[in-house]
């Protein structure tokens, strides 16, 4: 997957944007513009706490059974690397993982139908983990202000014996998949109901230039 955020573009927009929103250069014509609610940070890079907690669940994996903690911390850097941005909230160690892949090369925009079945195989692959149990979800289409279309994948789980809230955004916009992915490790109440409202107002939007 691409990557095109220019640090600049960014740091100029968060002058330009009021102190609780964020943008996004997603690439030279292709902004997200986020807001971002109390306790809330946007990160470019992963959060140094996230990339360790995220490194935790890699250690699980059987894959990962004689690996050295250098060399698990290298895998889950490089998956991290697909996202273009994290909204992070350090309290509680919930995040929102924000990814944008561009449409291949002669590749159709993705039906409706096809949108619904890759938010429904996202939540197939999540019951199919080793480490997740007692999976309880539903898949529901939802409104993306500036996207053409998204469903909602919305899971709850348990992992490693410990609850979680997941919120799956799945859609397509002119040129672009995007993958807009909300864990929450603790499940509360608060810091899931400030995510809805950020991804309520969130806007995918075409640049002017």
């Amino acid at each position: 997957m691409i990557r095109f955020v220019f640090l600049f573009a960014l740091a100029m927009s968060l002058l330009l944007l009021p102190a609780t929103a964020a943008e996004i250069v997603i690439s030279e014509d292709l902004l997200v513009e986020i807001p971002l609610s109390e306790g809330w940070a946007l990160h470019l890079e992963p959060p140094e706490a996230l990339v360790k907690e995220m490194a935790g669940h890699v250690a699980h994996e059987p894959a990962a059974a004689n690996a050295s903690a250098a060399q698990i911390e290298k895998v889950t850097r490089k998956r991290m690397a697909a996202n273009e941005a994290f909204v992070y909230h350090a309290a509680s160690g919930a995040h929102l993982d924000i990814d944008f892949s561009p449409l291949e090369q002669g590749a159709s925009a993705p039906s409706t139908k096809t949108l619904q079945t890759s938010a429904e195989y996202a939540a197939q692959s999540l019951e199919g983990e080793e480490d997740v149990s007692n999976v309880v979800w539903e898949v529901i289409p939802v409104k993306i202000r500036g996207a053409r279309e998204a469903f909602q994948l919305v899971a709850d789980y348990q992992q490693h014996d410990l609850p979680v809230k997941f919120v799956g955004t799945i859609g397509y916009v002119e040129g672009y998949w995007f993958f807009l992915y909300f864990t929450d490790p603790g499940q509360s109440p608060e810091v899931f109901e400030q995510m809805q409202q950020m991804l309520g107002k969130l806007v995918v939007r075409h640049s002017d230039h």
